[in-house]
């Protein structure tokens, strides 16, 4: 009675792991999933809308010049090409220096881990206007990079590091990385180490090693890094404008002016949307470049 009691439970578990197997790869329907598809729409979609409801609301005719008025407008051109620019430079930096940080958290110890994480996602509970501000006590004329090189005796007078592209790439590095440590920290811990030891006993030196087995299966989470910096780059605002000012303006601030000082609502929305598109071709191109370089892989 009792081996009839265990087949008979053992039976039951199997069933019911069986029915929760069902249950999970079943499909949701729709009605599942359209509150979360309303609220979709409301807060992304949504704006997306009353932007181009206040571009056409003068007619399409009037909507094609106001495009070819800003497209055609060099101050505008000067200012989305330095963005892209910038932005691509703090993508390549971020990438860089966070995979490199990853990787050394990766090979670290668990307490080591564990405070270099906390390190890391410390600054994002910290609000970005007070980050950008600490950069001006350490860039300012008096500030304290310009106050202990003068007290070193290495410069003269105090140079004027503020309002230059290169602060402002620090400030845009520094609130970046985050985002470019953490996917490619999450994918080296997802690696298998019994594919390190099976270099090692082939011969394969820590170099070796790193190229021919960790680079490559950790590539995902570098382009995830990389289209993530990318994408949150472009749309910058407070760190140009307090670290760089007019001289490293980018495409948000020419719309934040074009808005707030010249009341100029639909010539802000017309870059609102033009900065959207570009952003959603270079996620086309770089999900196609993946795609290819996935394919020769095989």
């Amino acid at each position: 009675m009792q081996l009839n009691h265990n087949m008979n439970a053992g039976r039951g578990s199997a069933v019911a792991e069986v029915d929760r197997g069902v249950v999970l790869s079943r499909p949701i329907g729709f009605a599942s999933v359209s509150p979360l598809l309303i609220l979709l729409g409301i807060f992304f979609f949504g704006p997306i809308v009353a932007l181009m409801m206040a571009i056409l609301s003068g007619g399409f005719n009037e909507a094609a010049g106001l495009f070819s008025e800003v497209l055609s407008n060099p101050v505008f051109q000067i200012v989305a090409l330095r963005t892209i620019r910038i932005s691509l430079l703090v993508t390549a930096i971020s990438v860089v220096v966070g995979y490199a940080m990853a990787y050394a958290m990766w090979r670290s110890s668990p307490s080591v881990r564990t405070i270099a994480l906390a390190l890391i996602v410390f600054p994002l509970f910290t609000s970005i206007v007070v980050r950008t501000y600490a950069w001006t006590a350490l860039f300012s004329r008096y500030g304290m990079i310009n106050t202990g090189l003068l007290q070193a005796g290495l410069i003269d007078h105090p140079l004027a590091m503020l309002n230059t592209e290169p602060v402002v790439l620090v400030g845009m590095v520094q609130a970046m990385l985050p985002f470019a440590i953490l996917p490619i920290y999450t994918i080296l811990l997802g690696l298998d180490l019994d594919l390190l030891r099976a270099s090692a006993i082939c011969g394969a030196r820590g170099r070796q090693t790193f190229l021919k087995v960790v680079l490559p299966l950790t590539k995902q989470g570098a382009g995830v890094a990389a289209v993530l910096v990318f994408v949150i780059s472009l749309g910058f605002y407070i760190t140009p404008a307090i670290l760089g000012g007019p001289r490293s303006a980018m495409i948000s601030n020419m719309i934040s002016t074009e808005v707030m000082t010249f009341y100029n609502l639909k010539g802000g929305a017309v870059m609102s949307v033009l900065l959207l598109a570009v952003t959603l071709c270079l996620l086309l191109i770089a999900r196609k470049i993946g795609s290819i370089a996935s394919h020769y892989r095989r």
